[in-house]
């Protein structure tokens, strides 16, 4: 997965980078597809936003999430991009597994 991490109005610690790849990867369990990735940090004058993209299964998923501090925002962000994720994942699940039953004629 190719991970990029852009940062606005204030530079990313090291650490803070370190720590967003690491959570990134982490969301590889549920979908192995995940292609790239890309997190925008914002950093306003009081408001904190984190936009995470990711493209898995031709979807664009997309969460972004504002709050106090940059960890609060990126978790909130994170969640958002999860429960897309799983709901895709689960929609590709039961398409696999649905079996067209056919229908009898009466003559």
């Amino acid at each position: 997965m190719e991970i990029r991490i852009t940062s606005r109005h204030e530079k990313a610690s090291p650490s803070l980078q370190e720590t967003i790849v690491a959570e990134l990867y982490k969301i590889e369990k549920f979908s192995e597809k995940i292609s790239s990735c890309h997190v925008i940090l914002d950093s306003e004058f009081l408001e904190k936003k984190v936009e995470i993209t990711m493209h898995a299964f031709s979807h664009e998923v997309v969460g972004i999430a504002k709050a106090e501090n940059i960890g609060k925002a990126f978790d909130a962000a994170l969640a958002k991009v999860e429960r897309q994720l799983k709901k895709i994942n689960e929609k590709i699940k039961n398409h696999k597994h649905k079996t067209v039953t056919s229908t009898q004629r009466d003559d």
